[in-house]
């Protein structure tokens, strides 16, 4: 069995379809690649192409660059390893928690089975590596421009943001939250570190509409701002947003034809259009109240 065989099956492991992989796999030989481009590499239809890069996207496994014609982009092999990892844990407890005869046999067999496919994918993306950071060589000219669907990817390169703020981190949160509350918790204890590096926070919260939750809402401010951030309240924001040291954004729009809000998230590193919005939140930082009219 060549490689690439034993790469597909180890792909097929963890629940990607052969377009998929093939898809991906083509998108490592270089740093972007448009539909038609993944089409002829991968030696799979175009519109088969096309299906498969946007469920990749969906899975974090790449990114979209827009420009005259849309192109894709790989995500880091070693990147997408804790992915795989946390979504094989989910479905290995959901097998567990289903068995209803012989458990401890199931459980060391299932336990066995995922333990083999972890060190399959850590050794499949020890393999990939160095052709990501080979095609990584070439440049766009709308490098600038990250678009990301997938809501781990989202938190994840977010986290990466803030640990790498020197300067300021600036932030609009308004709901729907891209992901459990134990994620945005892991964000106050991240910024806890950075504020030792004097490093100012400022936020500012739209009010929740549910009572229940704006309970919790207080809550979390509240630590947030005992951990050192600064933080008021609005009724209304105009969308999420967070800039970075005046240089890097990231944001996410409504939707203009649904109005639904979208966790569809781009990361931008332009320092005009980070000065821009820093002016947008410093007009309505003086707009926005104090955080404890929520308890009344």
């Amino acid at each position: 069995m060549n490689t690439k065989t034993l790469i597909l099956k180890r792909f097929k492991e963890v629940g990607l379809t052969s377009y998929e992989a093939r898809s991906y796999l083509s998108l490592l030989e270089r740093d972007t690649l448009t539909v038609a481009e993944v089409s002829k590499i991968a030696e799979i239809p175009r519109a088969n192409a096309y299906e498969a890069l946007e469920k990749l996207m969906a899975k974090g496994m790449c990114i979209a660059k827009p420009g005259e014609t849309k192109r894709y982009s790989a995500s880091d092999p070693a990147s997408l390893e804790d992915r795989f990892f946390g979504q094989l844990d989910q479905a290995t407890k959901m097998e567990i928690q289903n068995l209803k005869t012989d458990v401890e046999t199931k459980e060391k067999q299932i336990l066995e089975k995922a333990e083999g496919v972890k060190r399959n994918v850590a050794q499949m993306m020890k393999e990939l590596r160095p052709q990501f950071e080979e095609s990584r060589l070439e440049t766009n000219p709308m490098d600038y421009i990250e678009i990301i669907k997938d809501p781990y990817q989202i938190h994840k390169r977010f986290m990466h943001l803030v640990g790498e703020a020197k300067e300021e981190i600036l932030v609009f949160t308004k709901p729907p939250y891209t992901g459990p509350r134990e994620k945005l918790e892991e964000q106050v204890h991240l910024e806890t570190e950075i504020f030792k590096r004097r490093v100012r926070a400022r936020s500012i919260y739209e009010i929740s509409t549910d009572a229940d939750e704006k309970g919790w809402q207080f809550q979390m401010i509240d630590r947030a701002v005992r951990a050192g951030e600064e933080a008021r309240i609005l009724h209304k924001l105009p969308m999420k947003m967070v800039v970075f040291d005046s240089r890097i954004v990231i944001y996410a729009l409504e939707d203009p034809v649904s109005k639904q809000p979208s966790l569809t998230s781009q990361i931008v590193e332009h320092r005009a259009l980070a000065e821009s919005l820093k002016i947008l939140f410093e007009t309505l930082w003086e707009r926005a109240e104090d955080y404890h009219i929520l308890q009344e």
